[in-house]
């Protein structure tokens, strides 16, 4: 059966960063494009028109081809009106048409350097002038420009590549699994194109809904001055010449925040599209790997440092404000709970004597605030019971896989055992949900065990699994907790689909950055069906994390 229609952008794979790469242009066209290199029969054509309907009518897509000639791009005067009517009307050109759409140009390796000059002015000004036989029109033009190329066939030119706002790498997919679900859903496509795109309908109008919220969002993003910093740190080690790709970088990790939902722009994004911005710029760019993984790193020492000095009985990083150390000095012994402490406040010695009650820790900022306030020492503790709390977080792949109402299910009997385990314990739930190739958190960490009775509401089937971003909103989620607390659980089927070109491996290398210093993982496989892939027990051992099917009793 043919079809003119095409295949629907949410259903195709192995495309992440590419698509990626467009949608943040459509959200801020001033980013200036996008770059496809790699291997023929990849579906960057596919994606790129899959896009174009996904916005629907009133958005161009122009495909120029690389024989066009200068009045087929620019436009022309009509000889047949001007002869037979004897009026002067203006064919406009493929520029012009693209106007507020996309031009796309495959093989764009192989257009004309006069032709790849005039589209470049034309997309960086907004328009062209088009002057014909005695005719001087401006002509607005500003679109998104897509190209796409096989290096095998010839390079473009570095100054021409600086142009494009972002270059994505485009590659055969390698795992069995992606190359036959690939296969398998053009094969549906091509039997039945109307019943294929009724399937992904909710799902494509989700995407488009978000991009135009995001649109209407992008002004209110917040650019941290930390990630100013680091954009030029990371224009300056790969030797960029001139300052677009500085623009470009906050721009591009803004345009990254608001589609993600997010009030302002995190180390995390703009390391994710800096390789967009900055690998066909330079020839010195190293991804931002490392230096990600430092300051995660440091966040991690920070947290560990305040945990410390939470729970160290010593307390010897204990800091008083400025205006209270005035006249004190402190001679801190190393356990405070066994030989007290002691210190020196307008020449007298004062001590706190050792307590001898283990279910008690002494309250040092309000014992030494109130002698210097009353001139009188009185010892206040603070009840160790009040630790021993557990911060429990689901995390639940919501994608179009799943069976949320069986998921929602075992989370109240994981609740219910729990309860029941540690009655002596203040227990807060979170919850984290995956969704629309991204992910969020829709309960923060409350101790109201029903809130899981309402929460079914705010989980919606549908997208792409994208582990790995979720593994960074938990760890978002848990900076204000005690890593030692927590639980997690992980509910998902392992068919992870999204999140770069190997997103099962992101997925991990995510957990392992972020979560590695969580002692209770637990992933629930919620596989179902008489085939079975097992993608949730390798992901599991990969981990290195507990296991359990879900038709097993906890």
């Amino acid at each position: 059966m043919k079809s003119n229609k095409n295949f629907p952008f949410s259903a195709i794979l192995a495309q992440d960063d590419f698509k990626l790469c467009l949608l943040l242009n459509l959200i801020d066209p001033t980013i200036g494009g996008v770059l496809a290199t790699g291997d023929k029969g990849t579906g960057k054509t596919t994606t790129v028109r899959a896009l174009s309907d996904l916005m629907g009518e009133g958005f161009p897509f122009v495909n120029l081809p690389i024989g066009a000639t200068e009045d087929r791009v620019l436009g022309s005067v009509n000889l047949e009106a001007l002869i037979n009517q004897k009026k002067t009307i203006v064919d406009i050109g493929l520029l012009a048409k693209a106007n507020n759409g996309f031009l796309y140009i495959d093989e764009i390796n192989l257009l004309n350097d006069y032709l790849m000059d005039v589209l470049l002015d034309a997309s960086s000004s907004g328009g062209y002038h088009l002057e014909r036989e005695g005719i001087s029109q401006w002509l607005e033009s500003r679109f998104c420009l897509v190209g796409t190329m096989n290096p095998e066939e010839g390079e473009l030119r570095p100054q021409l590549k600086d142009r494009f706002g972002l270059s994505v790498k485009i590659a055969t997919p390698q795992e069995l699994d992606i190359r036959k679900k690939i296969a398998s859903l053009r094969l549906d496509f091509d039997m039945n194109p109307t019943e294929f795109i009724g399937r992904f309908q909710k799902e494509n109008e989700a995407l488009k809904q978000n991009i135009i919220r995001a649109k209407e969002e992008l002004s209110k993003i917040e650019i941290p001055e930390e990630i100013r910093d680091e954009a030029a740190r990371l224009t300056v080690a790969s030797n960029v010449e001139g300052m677009r790709a500085d623009i470009l970088l906050l721009k591009t990790s803004r345009a990254y925040a608001v589609l993600l939902n997010e009030k302002k722009v995190s180390v995390a994004m703009l390391h994710k599209i800096a390789p967009f911005v900055l690998e066909h710029r330079s020839e010195d760019f190293t991804p931002p790997t490392e230096s990600e993984d430092k300051g995660n790193q440091q966040d991690n020492d920070k947290e560990r440092q305040r945990e410390e000095k939470t729970e160290n009985e010593g307390s010897t990083s204990f800091q008083l404000p400025e205006s209270v150390k005035k006249g004190l000095k402190f001679s801190i012994q190393d356990n405070i709970q066994k030989t007290g402490l002691k210190f020196q406040m307008n020449n007298n010695l004062v001590k706190i004597p050792y307590l001898s009650k283990p279910s008690n820790k002494i309250d040092l900022v309000k014992t030494v605030k109130n002698y210097i306030s009353k001139n009188k020492l009185e010892v206040f503790t603070k009840q160790l019971s009040q630790k021993t709390n557990l911060n429990i977080v689901f995390l639940i792949d919501s994608s179009a896989s799943m069976a949320i109402d069986k998921q929602l299910g075992f989370i109240k009997g994981i609740i219910k055992k729990t309860i029941i385990s540690n009655p002596s314990k203040k227990i807060e739930y979170a919850i984290v949900a995956l969704e629309n190739s991204s992910s969020r958190i829709i309960q923060s960490f409350t101790n109201n065990n029903k809130i899981i009775e309402t929460i079914s509401s705010q989980l919606r089937a549908s997208g792409k699994t994208n582990l790995g971003s979720a593994f960074l909103k938990v760890f978002e989620l848990l900076k204000s907790v005690n890593k030692k607390t927590v639980q997690l659980f992980v509910l998902t089927d392992g068919k992870v689909n999204a999140g770069g070109d190997h997103p099962f491996d992101f997925a991990i290398k995510s957990y392992k950055t972020y979560l590695s210093k969580l002692k209770n993982t637990t992933v629930i496989d919620t596989e179902n069906g008489f085939v079975k892939l097992g993608r949730a027990k390798l992901l599991a051992n990969k981990l290195k994390v507990h296991y359990i099917p879900m038709g097993l009793n906890l």
